[in-house]
């Protein structure tokens, strides 16, 4: 079995009171039609509404990729859930129903918005199960917070409750999280290595392949996010995809962590900037024949 996963932060419907809405236009279609193009099996997204999700599931249906369901994980409210799954129903069924991972800080009474769990059994195989995350921005939550800290804490405490209940059932993570492989809320709130030999002996870790794009990368973008905001960088790698023990003890990568960045637009004289300032991601697995 082979599994392709992808995920963007589209920049739709920021949740955010007062941020700007754009348009689903032709060139936001290019992209997405770019990535399910690489045959992906799950894609991932963010910043979408209800009504995004709904033209999104139409257009799919109206073209060449009727074999793609959008899940709507959506919520409204104080603690916004901006998210989608488009998934393969030609491999995939939904199998367990979706369930937040969001805690409520106790001093603050504000909602931290760790991410939502969704369960997928493929036609052959274990349950595999999706968490997706939104994390609040740096400016709502300062880098190196606690509260940040408290994201990651929530987000591997709802993953661990998880496996306790499915030991057998592999977990995907994919997120934009506002923090870099290095950070704390990664590497000790989540429990997200870059050492692979490290997560094969360390059941309750997670594999983090995007740490290799922390290095330069000559011909590609300087992360996953690009801003003039960012210090020190002309990009940082927020958006992460995040695989439990079980992928590098059972599974092969055949492609670590790819940024996504070579997609021709509608309109010709589009910049990436204008469509989105994250780029899309996509990891590759395929399990090992015993």
């Amino acid at each position: 079995m082979e599994l392709k996963c992808a995920w963007w932060n589209c920049k739709l419907s920021p949740p955010k009171n007062g941020a700007t809405r754009y348009p689903v236009t032709d060139n936001f279609f290019s992209v997405v039609h770019a990535i399910l193009q690489r045959e992906v099996d799950i894609l991932g997204l963010c910043e979408v509404d209800r009504n995004n999700i709904q033209h999104l599931q139409q257009a799919l249906n109206e073209g060449s990729y009727s074999k793609y369901i959008v899940l709507d994980l959506y919520s409204p409210g104080k603690s916004i859930d901006d998210f989608c799954l488009i998934f393969n129903s030609e491999k995939f069924s939904v199998s367990t129903e979706a369930v937040d991972a969001n805690i409520k800080d106790s001093h603050t009474d504000q909602w931290l918005k760790a991410g939502i769990f969704i369960g997928l059994t493929p036609t052959q195989g274990n349950e595999i199960f999706f968490g997706l995350s939104h994390w609040q921005s740096r400016g709502t939550y300062s880098y190196g917070s606690t509260e940040r800290l408290r994201l990651g804490d929530a987000l591997r405490t709802k993953a661990m409750a998880i496996l306790d209940v499915h030991p057998s059932s592999p977990i995907v993570l994919l997120g934009d999280y506002n923090d870099e492989p290095f950070d704390i809320s990664i590497v000790r709130g989540i429990g997200a290595s870059r050492d692979i030999n490290y997560v094969k002996k360390s059941s309750k870790y997670f594999y983090n392949p995007f740490w290799s794009h922390l290095s330069p990368h000559p011909e590609g973008p300087a992360g996953t996010f690009i801003h003039p905001k960012c210090i020190g960088s002309d990009g940082a790698v927020f958006d992460q995809i995040l695989f439990s023990s079980h992928f590098v003890r059972e599974w092969e990568f055949k492609e670590h962590a790819a940024i996504i960045s070579d997609i021709n637009f509608v309109e010709s004289n589009t910049q990436w900037k204008d469509i989105s300032d994250h780029y899309p991601i996509l990891s590759h697995v395929t399990r090992i024949q015993s």
